[in-house]
């Protein structure tokens, strides 16, 4: 008669630790390949963004014979004190583009007579006491780019819409807020095609900002407000922070956000100058953001940030790209002294150069 064993054979201790020390090598090695698929296929969504918005400015453009403003600076702007409140002056002129990324319906009830730039009752008084403005509300995905993490609320609610992408106003700084010198596309006062003689293949027209997120001090996000001399020696918005991080003693914007509010037309908040190189500090000359600063494009992308080129196409642009020398004053006239960067924010510098 044959006998069969009873004994179970089973793992050995050692055996079972090499396995699960096997199994969370390959997870190690796997892991950082599905994250950089991952970010290039966001990477390729938020490129693909750009170039729809790109393409809505140059149909806003066929029909107007102008681009955009950077803000709809109204001859008599309604403020929080009437009623109905106004948005005083601050809605940026891009609301002009939303019937061509579908959004007529947001367009309608902006453009409507009466509600027009209306920030809603009681929406500057404190959260509990808000009641929106409706198309502030609005979340819309062309404007966002999906490598930013979810924004920081703006005064503790995150009801309104956020966007990713900044206007351009080159590299103007005392000018680029009430546009008496602004050298980008977008300003107070509409550009129109025939005003890019740098070529709009040449000509920066929206970049990257990112977002708040949660780390209120990370230069992501936050400017640095009340700088001084960044008119004369914009290289010294460098030295408000260190590490992405904005240095303990530098006081910071932290209420506003960068970005969470996209019908907002203040450069601090949703333009870009192209001065620092991408990733570098933003800084506002005073406390709120509403006057000029130096205020940088930022994305969550490694190494650098996409920009839209007046031709359509959207280029990636490293945090090395040239900056010329940033301890030199601005200018108003001519070369950009800022680089290859400077000088692809300008609309007529007369610049030969190019960000391929």
């Amino acid at each position: 008669m044959r006998r069969y064993s009873t004994y179970r054979v089973a793992f050995t201790l050692i055996e079972l630790l090499v396995v699960i020390a096997i199994i969370a090598i390959l997870i190690g090695l796997l892991l950082p390949a599905v994250q950089k698929v991952r970010e290039a296929a966001a990477r390729m969504k938020c490129q693909s963004n750009m170039k729809q918005l790109g393409i809505a400015i140059h149909s806003y453009h066929d029909q107007s014979g102008l681009f955009p403003t950077l803000n709809e600076w109204l001859a008599s702007p309604a403020t929080r004190s009437t009623n109905p409140q106004g948005n005083e002056g601050r809605n940026t002129g891009l609301v002009n583009i939303l019937p061509y990324i579908e959004q007529s319906n947001v367009y309608t009830t902006m453009s409507q007579p009466g509600t027009y730039g209306g920030i809603a009752i009681t929406a500057w008084g404190p959260v509990r006491d808000r009641t929106y403005y409706p198309p502030y509300l609005a979340k819309i995905p062309v404007f966002v780019c999906p490598s930013n993490p979810n924004p920081n609320p703006i005064w503790g609610s995150s009801d309104w819409g956020v966007r990713s992408y900044a206007a351009s106003v080159g590299d103007s700084i005392n000018g680029n807020f009430s546009n008496a010198t602004n050298r980008g596309v977008f300003g107070r006062t509409a550009s129109k095609m025939a005003s890019i003689t740098d070529g709009t293949s040449n000509t920066i027209f929206m970049a990257e900002r990112a977002f708040g997120s949660s780390n209120n001090r990370s230069t992501k996000g936050y400017f640095a407000n009340n700088v001084t001399g960044l008119n004369t020696s914009p290289i010294g918005c460098l030295s408000t922070a260190a590490n992405g991080q904005y240095l303990a003693s530098q006081s910071v914007m932290t209420d506003r956000p960068v970005g969470v509010q996209w019908f907002e037309g203040y450069p601090a908040f949703t333009g870009v100058t192209t001065i620092l190189p991408p990733n570098s500090p933003s800084c506002a000359a005073d406390n709120w953001g509403d006057s000029w600063g130096v205020f940088s494009a930022s994305s969550y992308h490694t190494g650098g940030v996409n920009v839209l080129l007046g031709d359509g196409s959207v280029r990636f642009v490293t945090d090395a790209v040239s900056t010329g020398s940033l301890s030199t004053a601005e200018v108003t006239t001519g070369a950009s002294p800022y680089g290859v960067w400077g000088a692809a924010g300008t609309i007529s510098g007369g610049e030969a150069v190019s960000l391929d």
